[in-house]
């Protein structure tokens, strides 16, 4: 009963903590003048990205001799950037239908060029990351942490020098919930605010992490599975809940920075620290969750290509890949691979009828 209600507390945390932080994060980047882009990608992305990226940190730092909490640490890292791209995007999708049915088969209002950025930064990064772990090579393992940094860095730096997106002034910004006056709310009270939500997203997601770790323990589940499947459930909620209060205030191109924002950093700088204090040497079942996260965000990506655009019915049916993982748990542990094989089979099918039916020639 207290693992529930430490749950439902956590959760009733970060959705408050996450209405504060989308509205306070606004109205810093209106301070700095800065451009959606920089916005989503940038800021609103590194807040977020806290919780997840505590976890497995602090498993492997306080847990170095120990292959569980190793496995729980790399499970972090390689599980959030898969979440976000399957059920995080999933619930964008849901978000958009809801609260704009009439128009959301035109798709989601997303700057362009930031979205092509964003996610060819996330799966060359993830890509490196994972080979990193594939390969036995020493020198590759110690270069690879600096190449992450370096990579991550240009992403930022184009980031911030890119206003071809800055949409700030089209926009209006709601009044900030810490505002004293009705005039515009100074730089201490935006900070203020700022710092609230995220001590609430923070702490919120620590009882949620906690409570799913107690519950993983019940169910007498692997490791890995907890830290891959059930952890990046409770600390990925910030980036999703952001996401949802921007989709429903029209601002997309926000909504959608945050998610591949956060999806960048997850694949380059936390990934470099992993790599840097553990051996780095991953399972099948990690190679196997790296390789559907890469299909998932490919699949993304090519119909933005192939479209010219992202339609919530894509978003939606690639979150079908999720299914597979707790599938290969299953097929692990009971010795069922044609399971396996047969799902994976299934979820090609699937996307290849949503490819076909989806997929509109440019200019048609």
């Amino acid at each position: 009963m207290r693992m529930v209600l430490a749950m439902v507390f956590g959760l009733a945390m970060v959705l408050f903590g996450a209405e504060l932080f989308t509205n306070a994060v606004e109205w810093l980047g209106r301070k700095w003048s800065l451009g959606q882009g920089a916005l989503g990608s940038i800021l609103a992305a590194l807040g977020t990205a806290l919780p997840e990226t505590a976890v497995p940190i602090t498993a492997i730092l306080f847990g170095q001799r120990s292959m569980e909490t190793q496995e729980i640490g790399i499970g972090g890292i390689l599980g959030a950037p898969f979440l976000l791209v399957t059920l995080g995007f999933l619930i964008m999708a849901i978000a958009l239908w809801l609260s704009r049915p009439a128009k959301a088969d035109d798709g989601l209002d997303i700057a362009r060029r930031t979205f092509h950025r964003d996610m060819t930064f996330f799966m060359t990064g993830y890509a490196v990351s994972l080979t990193a772990g594939a390969l036995p090579v020493a020198w590759l393992h110690t270069a690879v942490p600096w190449l992450l940094v370096g990579w991550y860095c240009v992403f930022f730096w184009l980031t911030l020098r890119d206003t071809s997106d800055d949409q700030a002034a089209e926009t209006e910004t709601p009044p900030l919930y810490l505002q004293w006056s009705r005039e515009v709310p100074s730089l201490p009270a935006v900070l203020l605010q700022l710092m609230m939500s995220l001590a609430l997203i923070i702490g919120g997601a620590h009882l949620l992490t906690s409570g799913v770790q107690l519950l993983a323990g019940w169910l007498r589940v692997p490791p890995f599975a907890v830290s891959v499947l059930l952890i990046p459930l409770a600390t990925e909620l910030p980036e999703t809940l952001n996401s949802v209060v921007w989709i429903r205030q029209g601002k997309d191109a926000l909504a959608m920075g945050n998610i591949t924002g956060a999806m960048v950093f997850q694949s380059t700088l936390v990934p470099a620290l992993g790599i840097a204090m553990t051996p780095w040497r991953l399972s099948e079942a990690a190679l196997f969750t790296g390789g559907l996260t890469l299909a998932a965000a490919g699949f993304v990506y090519g119909m933005f290509r192939l479209q010219g655009r992202l339609t919530p019915a894509v978003l939606a049916w690639v979150s079908v890949i999720y299914g597979l993982l707790p599938l290969q748990t299953l097929a692990t542990r009971y010795d069922l691979d044609a399971i396996l094989w047969l799902g994976t089979a299934l979820v090609a099918l699937l996307l290849g009828w949503v490819l076909r039916r989806e997929w509109t020639p440019r200019g048609a």
